[in-house]
């Protein structure tokens, strides 16, 4: 049998109300807000309990990433961006297009 727990939570209004959205949008119905609420709570005690086990492994691994660190680790570009290149390939397209 599955005990379940009342508690109150101070939120920041706006945050709170698109919470609400997104459950309405994706349930059709406000019911569901504890279940959302507790699967959030879920996922983030996994990663926490996935880093204690790397750690008792011995493999060093960082469950969060900052954005700092994703920008150091990312690999430099050897040619122009993708964007430059289909942008040339639409200037040449339009350029054989015209008689």
């Amino acid at each position: 049998m599955v005990y379940l727990k009342k508690v109150s939570l101070y939120l920041d209004e706006e945050l709170w109300t698109k919470f609400k959205e997104v459950v309405l949008g994706r349930y059709g119905t406000l019911r569901r807000l504890s279940n959302e609420v507790e699967s959030l709570l879920r996922t983030s005690l996994v990663d926490e309990d996935v880093e204690q086990t790397f750690k008792r492994m011995g493999i060093d691994v960082k469950a969060f990433i900052s954005p700092e660190d994703v920008k150091q680790s990312r690999p430099n570009l050897r040619g122009p961006s993708s964007e430059v290149l289909v942008r040339q390939m639409r200037r040449k397209r339009i350029v054989e297009g015209v008689s």
